[in-house]
């Protein structure tokens, strides 16, 4: 779907609320829901020279909380509209063959190779505006719909662990790096410490910082890793426990790119002139299942 069709879409489904009002003349009603995200990003996986899987995206647990208004056409039938804070985001990991650029106080950069273990948890965090059409029966109500996010905020938090040999042979002992990324205001090759491991790599001592920033390996582009609009698809249920309160479960699967390719550095190689292997042809997309209470008024 491009995106001059997605944004049609919603164009459309907006339009058709405020066609109905009138027409139907039906009552208008507001509510309120909070509860529980479970997250992933659902991609293309990297894989390394031998063609083995080295990353995956497990399910990262947020929440979302806000408003949530409906308009009822029929007994039965109806539109609604929300207004959310939402945690979306990943636990990603990574395990095998990569890379690690060494600078030393003096001279060219040192390259390496050899096993990265890299766990982080990514939270961003979003405006859901979900626009939906629903079916009410008795104590059951289905719904489906669009739904627009714009990135408020993004944080990753983890550990890395490398070890490895450079290009000249030269052994790498082990050590650890912790991960605090701020994707929006950290800086192209920043670390978040003064603190460094110190290394001998064929005679050069090398600094290693112990925190380093989302962009310490990165492009200097000026771009972000994650994207600020996002744009996707609802299917909802909800059980009512009373005539107000209710149960509800929902799939939200992101149909837009929310990784920006000139910034999404592949881990398991560099290219052969030692330069960022860029994923540019990789799509990531938000895919969450929410879990919440509410009640309408």
């Amino acid at each position: 779907m491009t995106k001059f069709n997605k944004t049609n879409l919603g164009l459309l489904l907006v339009s058709f609320i405020l066609i109905s009002a009138p027409v139907f003349g039906q009552r208008f009603a507001g509510g309120f829901k909070a509860g529980l995200n479970f997250s992933t990003l659902k991609g293309p996986s990297e894989t390394d020279s031998s063609g083995s899987e080295v990353e995956e995206n497990k399910t990262n647990t947020g929440f979302h909380i806000g408003a949530a208004f409906r308009m009822e056409l029929t007994e039965v039938f109806g539109l609604r509209a929300e207004l959310l804070y939402s945690q979306k985001g990943t636990t990603y990991n990574y395990d095998g063959n990569s890379w690690w650029v060494f600078y030393p106080s003096a001279g060219n950069p040192i390259y390496s190779t050899g096993i990265r273990q890299e766990a982080i948890s990514v939270t961003n965090t979003y405006i859901d505006i979900p626009l939906m059409a629903y079916a009410r029966i008795g104590r059951i109500e289905v719904s489906g719909g669009v739904n627009a996010s714009v990135l408020l905020g993004s944080r990753g938090t983890g550990d890395l662990t490398y070890r490895g040999q450079s290009l000249s042979g030269a052994n790498i002992e082990s050590f650890d790096v912790a991960l605090d990324y701020n994707y929006f205001s950290d800086k192209y090759g920043e670390a978040n410490t003064l603190e460094e491991h110190k290394r001998t790599i064929g005679g050069n001592t090398v600094g290693i910082p112990k925190n380093i920033g989302a962009y310490y390996f990165g492009v200097d582009n000026g771009e972000k890793l994650y994207q600020r609009l996002d744009f996707g698809l609802n299917a909802g249920l909800s059980f009512y426990l009373s005539h107000t309160l209710f149960l509800g479960f929902r799939l939200n699967y992101g149909l837009t790119d929310i990784t920006n390719g000139e910034q999404d550095i592949a881990r398991a190689q560099l290219a052969a002139d030692r330069s960022f292997i860029l994923r540019t042809q990789d799509h990531d997309r938000n895919f969450s299942l929410q879990a919440s209470i509410g009640f309408n008024l």
